[in-house]
């Protein structure tokens, strides 16, 4: 019996290991460091190149060892999709641990003003007033409503207190979870991208049409449509270095030409999902005779999962700055009658981040409401 509560425990312990480690802080910032050390790697080591740029610039054999670390395609490495997988595993691991206390703030609504609540609350503070009760709640409603915003929730109990309510920015708490989902859709677009989508590169001579290409991994790709490069033109300084480069390239679909664009850096042309991206140019032995004629150089990309990108990112967006600029705000006001008779007001508030400014904000309600008095 002892040695199967052992077993159990030391279980359940490895388990509370596992899980402290994926909803760690130190394990997110841990991958981020390692996934930002290696997005610097593959900034200085420019990605999906030709390899014949590579060898320009490096030795064959260091071209060679970076093309099986996978550092010439690393954003699309076992290593690094690992990296990202274990983020992925930590993301949805961190939501989980705090979806209970987080839903749980969201739900629960105390609408009454007791001494329990009132300790707990900061900035908090009463005042007394000389006036009738009728008067003091149409003042105060009018205080509270214009500078804190919103319609409150009245309660009045056996007593004859009236409770007010008021809430503003309840839904801001979920931007924790539209930031984690977020970035677990970019994830997702990054891993749809890899395994369905690819790169490529091809170069096209003037007045010449291709209809295949060959992928970074060597695979090639046939495509159900024909582009053909029209023209070719190239401006360069004084210097003799290249200013601008400009493809005239047509669709050719069936037959007919369905589509018609010159492309530039930066200005791409895409069909049906494939998009080509101006990159380099040059000119090669062509025909018999082995003349030079000029050609345009493409890389091909087809990346089914942009979409979920590109989703991802606005819900980044939105979800950081609802992180940062909103927040979750609940204030109390209570009328009642003291033992003298007169009229006693109870106000407090609360707030789950940004509380200097909230505490500044809720200040001047009361300062105006001492004014009252």
């Amino acid at each position: 019996m002892s040695a199967n509560k052992s077993d159990k425990t030391t279980k359940r312990n490895f388990t509370d290991r596992i899980w402290n480690f994926f909803t760690s802080l130190k394990s997110v910032i841990l991958l981020l460091l390692i996934l930002s050390v290696l997005s610097i790697a593959g900034t200085i080591i420019e990605q999906n190149k030709p390899l014949q740029e590579y060898y320009e610039v490096f030795k064959p054999s260091t071209v060679a060892l970076f093309n099986s670390l996978g550092l010439l395609d690393m954003y699309h490495s076992w290593w690094f999709i690992s990296c990202l997988g274990l983020l992925a595993l930590n993301i949805v691991a961190c939501t989980m641990d705090r979806y209970a206390p987080i839903m749980s703030g969201l739900r629960g609504k105390n609408l009454i003003l007791d001494e329990a609540l009132e300790k707990t609350l900061n900035p908090k503070d009463k005042i007394k007033y000389a006036l009738p009760v009728d008067d003091v709640e149409k003042k105060v409603l009018e205080l509270a409503e214009k500078g804190f915003g919103g319609q409150p929730v009245v309660t009045i109990t056996e007593d004859g207190s009236r409770h007010y309510f008021f809430e503003k920015g309840k839904y801001s708490r979920l931007a924790f979870f539209f930031t984690h989902v977020s970035v677990l859709l970019i994830f997702v677009g990054a891993l749809v991208g890899s395994f369905f989508g690819f790169k490529g590169y091809v170069n096209i001579y003037e007045g010449e049409t291709i209809g295949r290409l060959e992928t970074r991994t060597g695979q090639i790709k046939t495509l159900d449509f024909s582009v053909k490069c029209n023209a070719f033109t190239a401006d360069f300084y004084p210097n003799g270095m290249p200013k601008d480069y400009i493809s005239d390239l047509s669709v050719i679909k069936d037959g007919k030409e369905v589509l018609r664009k010159n492309i530039k850096v930066n200005d791409p042309l895409s069909f049906q999902g494939i998009t080509f991206y101006q990159s380099s140019y040059g000119s090669l032995p062509y025909g018999k005779e082995l003349k030079l004629k000029t050609y345009t150089g493409l890389q091909v990309n087809k990346d089914p999962g942009e979409w979920f990108v590109w989703v991802g990112s606005l819900l980044l967006v939105g979800g950081i700055m609802a992180a940062f600029f909103m927040s979750h705000k609940k204030l109390w006001v209570c009328l009642r009658k003291d033992k003298k008779g007169r009229t006693e007001l109870s106000i407090g508030g609360a707030v789950n981040k940004n509380r200097a400014v909230f505490v500044r904000e809720v200040e001047g309600i009361i300062q105006r409401l001492k004014e009252v008095a």
